[in-house]
């Protein structure tokens, strides 16, 4: 998991300083001030590649003071050594426009998930994107292996790497894990989907995993079908925040499940840690919807295995999301940041101090205002 950042030179914020809570960090503020590219970089802090290719550039104007980013990042290392350990300094090397990390093995974070507004994924699993050499960390002029990329295509139909199957899918994965759940009831991958599609969804709008059935005439393929309060929708009918909330549950269930396969085949313990990283987290959300999702999600790694440590790191605008953590932020595991733009046009990256909010139906407004701002409500 990732314990510390510092920025300098890069983003809205000329110095930034972060360190992060051990469950969860949830961070607020107005659009264009820098939370979808905290998030970039806390995911490349951690495993190396840059989500979408997004790769976070100083800015062209002003001096060329020598951008860095200072990770510090907890892991299952096989290092021993105490210059190995604690915070790492990347630095910004302008003639080839890339970020040069230190050399050495680095620090295996878990396995890491990251759900980007835009609806696309960035995967990264110790177990297949991790330097194989076990002594040295990389051979000369090896790149660590790339954290896998989906865009809702990928996620839909699969990912592939040339002649290399990545990833069969939602489509086809739900339709063979369906049929595979009464021959592998323990650790079957479908009543893996189907816990945590009955913990993301609203208590009040369950959604119901039912038979996958065929849906178009010149089309052979069964489809996924859910079952909502108004009837069963197959796949192709879901909205686009049934999409977003069923695509995260399939992808941390497939990471899960081919990182425990691919852990056995090297003969490795899994990981006893998931890193979840969701930008915007009420994106296409009913506010129903968004007053239940981050504590959902808190639990949701409770379904793959007893005693797996979870990390989350969440953007939001919503004061509803805001207020639904009330019951469950703990000061000694959590943290609270916020992007503030003050009058003087420059941006700070602030601690908030937690503060109870009251009634988060009544009071979304005034919520979203001061928490814009840093202040306490009353």
């Amino acid at each position: 998991m990732l314990k510390s950042l510092k920025l300098h030179g890069i983003g809205p914020v000329g110095d930034l300083s972060a360190s992060f809570g051990d469950r969860l960090n949830l961070t607020t503020g107005d659009n264009g001030l820098g939370k979808s590219f905290l998030l970039d970089v806390c995911f490349w802090s951690l495993t190396g590649t840059w989500p979408g290719g997004r790769t976070a550039l100083p800015a062209v104007e002003g001096n060329r003071d020598k951008p860095t980013i200072a990770y510090e990042v907890q892991g299952a290392a096989r290092q021993s050594r105490g210059k190995d350990k604690g915070p790492k300094t990347a630095a910004f090397d302008f003639p080839s426009q890339t970020w040069t990390k230190p050399t050495g093995r680095p620090f295996k974070p878990g396995l890491v998930i990251y759900a980007a507004v835009d609806g696309s994924f960035a995967v990264w699993d110790p177990a297949r994107n991790y330097w194989r050499d076990p002594l040295t960390g990389r051979k000369e002029g090896e790149e660590q292996p790339k954290a896998y990329q989906f865009n809702p295509e990928n996620i839909a139909n699969g990912l592939k790497d040339g002649e290399r199957v990545l990833c069969n899918g939602l489509i086809a994965d739900w339709v063979e894990w369906y049929y595979q759940r009464s021959s592998t009831p323990a650790g079957s991958p479908f009543r893996y989907l189907e816990d945590a599609l009955a913990v993301l969804s609203h208590p009040l709008e369950p959604l119901q995993c039912e038979e996958p059935r065929k849906v178009f005439v010149d089309d052979s393929r069964k489809f996924p079908t859910l079952r909502m309060p108004y009837g069963v929708v197959a796949y192709p009918q879901w909205s686009a925040g049934v999409r977003r909330i069923v695509g995260f549950a399939y992808l941390i269930v497939w990471a899960w499940i081919e990182h425990r396969q691919a852990a056995e085949l090297r003969k490795e313990q899994p990981t006893d840690r998931i890193v979840l990283m969701v930008d915007e987290i009420e994106a296409h959300l009913h506010p129903r919807w968004q007053r239940t999702i981050l504590p959902a999600i808190l639990k949701v790694v409770d379904k793959l295995q007893e005693n797996l440590s979870v990390q989350i790191h969440a953007a939001t605008h919503s004061p509803l999301v805001l207020a639904s953590v009330e019951p469950h932020f703990d000061e000694n595991q959590d943290q609270l940041f916020c992007f503030n733009l003050h009058d003087d046009q420059t941006v700070t990256f602030d601690d908030l101090p937690w503060a109870l909010h009251g009634d988060a139906i009544e009071r979304d407004l005034i919520a979203g205002r001061d928490w814009r701002q840093g202040r306490k409500i009353a």
